[in-house]
């Protein structure tokens, strides 16, 4: 057999990426401005949003910088030096205020819950509340999922059935058992809850005014395998 004169095309670099979602709920009148590993992201964030999207890594392994900004003066809020492996998933939220802002950093759990269940990683950042617990499918003992969760804190991840998960949400303020007096909120997610999915959830403020003292949970899907 006669060999081709032609030559083989060059191989392609392989590129490696990890995967980012970043959620804002500082509250601030201002959008937020991300510059990561020294390239801006071109669209600002507004409260409440969530912006995702992979990264290019030059190895397996790497420490990528995370730079928050004030969108209308470019000043830094916060900036983070996080180390990222190929293929994984990661969550990264920023919260508090400019003058004291908070940016969580973690790598997700990307395993699905068990067939009609759903799971759950929840966190506080209403800086305005004590402690809180989360009950649902309804408000007896057995349905408290989350205890005394204080500012800034996460949950450990939870699996719930997808029905208790739809029916209600309810967020207290901490006591041994269930305080009509203490509801602070109550969500019904009906059909916003998708079977054998992963969420992540935040009791946190309605926007950034904080002259407005209204809450909200906040609602993400998370990505799973």
């Amino acid at each position: 057999m006669m060999a081709s004169c032609k030559k083989d095309p060059e191989p392609q670099p392989v590129e490696i990426r990890a995967y980012a979602s970043i959620i804002s709920l500082l509250r601030e009148p201002f959008a937020v401005t991300w510059v990561v590993d020294g390239v801006e992201v071109p669209d600002d964030q507004a409260y409440g949003s969530r912006i995702m999207g992979g990264i290019l890594l030059q190895a397996d392994t790497e420490e990528i910088s995370f730079t928050a900004k004030n969108s209308d003066t470019g000043s830094q809020i916060e900036s983070l030096l996080l180390s990222m492996d190929k293929n994984k998933d990661y969550l990264i939220v920023l919260y508090g205020s400019a003058e004291e802002p908070l940016m969580d950093f973690q790598l997700l759990e990307t395993s699905r819950p068990d067939p009609a269940h759903v799971k759950f990683l929840f966190l506080h950042a209403a800086a305005s509340l004590d402690a809180v617990d989360i009950y649902m499918g309804g408000t007896e003992v057995g349905n408290r999922e989350v205890s005394d969760l204080s500012f800034s804190e996460q949950s450990e991840y939870f699996q719930v059935s997808d029905y208790n998960a739809r029916t209600s949400v309810t967020v207290t303020e901490h006591g041994d058992v269930y305080d009509p007096v203490k509801e602070l909120l109550n969500y019904a997610y009906n059909d916003l809850i998708e079977s054998n999915t992963n969420y992540f959830s935040v009791v946190g403020h309605a926007n950034g005014d904080t002259a407005d003292s209204e809450l909200k949970l906040w609602l993400y899907n998370l990505p799973t395998e």
